[in-house]
């Protein structure tokens, strides 16, 4: 009981989980707690639970496997020469090599959790099986249904959009990434139109990793799908219904009803917001689709990645590699589209994947002078100097709040209290709920003097409703965040609702339903929610608010500052900005970038940055 793993679980340098399972590995192999192999074991546990798919053994050659804490740092053993690492793991019977059974896997001098390694490489090639595939087309025909679909494109205005309705006719897996207004809904809908024009008795599924998500795919498809002049019958037969994926593929009692033995009965399945799937569910997801199927991914490379572990969206699209199609790929979408891609020349050296990736750039929604649009541009490129001018420069859209204190400032958060206040007075609950859609604050985490719970305090206590509150905590206006997905109830993990009486005066939790009416739970029968006055930026993603206001905290050591998390709040912000950090708070953020240790990248042909 006095080994260094358990002083670091029970300083909490890292989970007991890790060293129950380094416990269990030594238990296994016969080795010593303190072995390097119960200390790699909780390493790739730990790690895994930090979003990591695997470690990279030599990212740790001469370095101490664990933040210290409140441990003697000479008691942490430090990583060695990775090939003399591999060496001596794989002299215990719990680690093996790819494709053994064992619960530790090495391959390529990274260590796996075995399940992990299975994800993976299953990801990987049930990924490369859909890039072999030859969808056969007719290029006359989509070359006519192309300037139908696009009939007033002049210059290169449309030329990304026509690409990606192009990639996707003509390939099983396609990934349609760009920012918020850059057209994703719309060219999804050309792309199905397209489809189903050649196929009017395709099966699409429309999909999304949350509820919410899944809601706002709903809706965008239905608002852009009146605004685009396509044929009746074609525009009938587009779903206008989304579902999460769990849903999707049958999820109930832990199992999932859709494998590869038991396929989805589709044709076509589109996943919104793909940065937030994880490798486990993209695994599910792929397993489950009938090898005919197409499938099309949409999302945001840049944004944030999923909270459990894996990137997938960033490894299938290569981490910020530039997207250069191959000679044959540009010549077909020259013949077919009229398009001649701006990026790439010759061969591509991007790889396999890079002809099935579709980049959408320009933003529809701003103009080149927004200045949201242009701080998100330049905090995605790093350019910290520039990012620093536009928040210092007068513009009432972008507001920089430098945080000097340790708390909040008792006027940090006026811009949106005047909001939120409008919240409370609403005369009705479908008005309080369009008040609340407005506007958030977004905070990088969840604890601390700048996280959501203190900052959630901080609010109610300046709208003076910590008095207003039931023995239960709630009150006439408490916007609420759930936490956990119930089908039963038809509310998802990222759903939002508030607090309101109903004709009898009565507190309930109250929802918008999918045909945008209202409906009310007690709230004794929600699952796990939160007052979501603030929540973190993860929590908001596939979302948008007129108003945004984020908070950074200013410890500079903290694993969430970083590029992809500022990005993704930025990018929630319609109108007006707000951000609320320390100076150090912002320039680590803007230039520290999420690295997750993975092989799915270099599985599917990426070169290393």
């Amino acid at each position: 009981m006095n080994s260094t793993l358990h002083k670091l679980a029970t300083s909490g340098a890292i989970s007991w989980l890790s060293y129950y399972f380094a416990e269990f590995i030594v238990d296994q192999s016969g080795d010593d707690i303190d072995s390097l192999l119960a200390h790699s074991a909780a390493l790739v546990s730990e790690s895994n639970q930090s979003g990591h798919v695997c470690i990279d053994l030599s990212q740790f050659n001469g370095l101490a496997l664990f933040d210290p804490g409140s441990v003697d740092l000479a008691d942490i053993p430090r990583g060695m020469e990775p090939g003399e690492w591999v060496a001596r793991l794989l002299q215990s019977p719990c680690v093996g090599t790819a494709g053994d059974f064992a619960p530790l896997l090495v391959e390529d001098l990274r260590l796996y959790l075995n399940r992990f390694w299975f994800y993976e490489e299953q990801v990987a090639s049930k990924i490369k099986l859909r890039l072999g595939i030859d969808v056969e087309i007719d290029e006359t025909a989509l070359a006519a249904q192309l300037q139908n679909l696009f009939p007033d494109s002049a210059g290169n205005a449309d030329d990304d959009q026509k690409i990606a309705v192009t990639l996707a006719a003509c390939k099983a897996l396609s990934v349609i990434s760009g920012g918020p207004g850059t057209g994703k809904t719309t060219t999804v809908i050309k792309i199905l139109s397209l489809l189903l024009s050649q196929r009017p008795e395709m099966r699409i599924a429309l999909a999304a990793p949350t509820g919410k998500a899944a809601a706002r795919m709903v809706e965008s498809v239905r608002l852009r799908i009146d605004q685009l002049d396509i044929d009746a019958a074609v525009k009938s037969a587009i779903p206008t219904e989304a579902s999460t994926i769990h849903r999707l593929l049958g999820f109930s009692r832990q199992k999932f009803r859709y494998n590869h033995k038991h396929c989805l009965p589709v044709d076509c399945v589109v996943i919104d917001e793909a940065s937030m799937v994880d490798l486990p569910l993209m695994y599910r997801l792929l397993d489950a689709l009938p090898d005919h199927a197409r499938i099309i991914l949409l999302g945001d490379r840049d944004q944030l990645a999923s909270v459990s572990a894996g990137n997938v969206l960033g490894d299938i699209t290569g981490h910020g590699n530039a997207i250069a199609y191959s000679a044959a790929m540009r010549d077909k979408l020259a013949r077919i589209a009229g398009v001649i891609p701006v990026s790439g020349t010759g061969e591509s050296d991007s790889g396999p994947m890079a002809n099935s990736i579709a980049l959408l750039n320009r933003n529809f929604r701003f103009d080149d002078s927004g200045k949201i649009a242009q701080l998100s541009s330049m905090v995605n490129r790093g350019l910290q100097k520039e990012v620093t001018e536009l928040l210092l420069s007068p513009e009432n859209s972008v507001n920089w709040i430098v945080a000097d204190a340790e708390t909040l400032a008792s006027d940090s958060l006026d811009s949106i209290l005047q909001t939120y206040r409008e919240i409370i007075q609403s005369r009705s609950i479908s008005e309080a709920l369009n008040a609340f859609d407005r506007s958030r604050v977004l905070c990088a985490v969840n604890f601390g003097p700048f996280g959501v719970i203190e900052t959630n305090r901080f609010i109610e206590n300046k709208l003076a409703l910590d008095r207003a509150a039931d023995n239960d905590g709630n009150y006439r206006g408490r916007p609420l965040l759930i936490g956990r997905n119930d089908y039963g109830l038809e509310l998802f993990n990222g759903d939002t609702g508030i607090v309101w009486p109903d004709d009898n005066n009565r507190l309930q939790a109250w929802f918008r339903s999918g045909d945008k009416g209202l409906r009310h739970l007690p709230l004794h029968r929600l699952p796990e929610h939160s007052t979501a006055w603030a929540m973190t930026v993860h929590k908001s993603q596939g979302s948008e608010f007129d108003q945004v206001v984020i908070i950074l905290p200013p410890d500079e050591k903290s694993p969430l500052l970083v590029r992809e998390l500022l990005y993704t709040g930025i990018t929630r912000a319609k109108n007006r900005l707000t951000l609320y950090a320390s100076e150090n708070a912002l320039s680590v953020s803007i230039g520290r970038i999420t690295s997750r240790n993975s092989g799915l990248a270099k599985k599917l042909g990426w070169p290393e940055l």
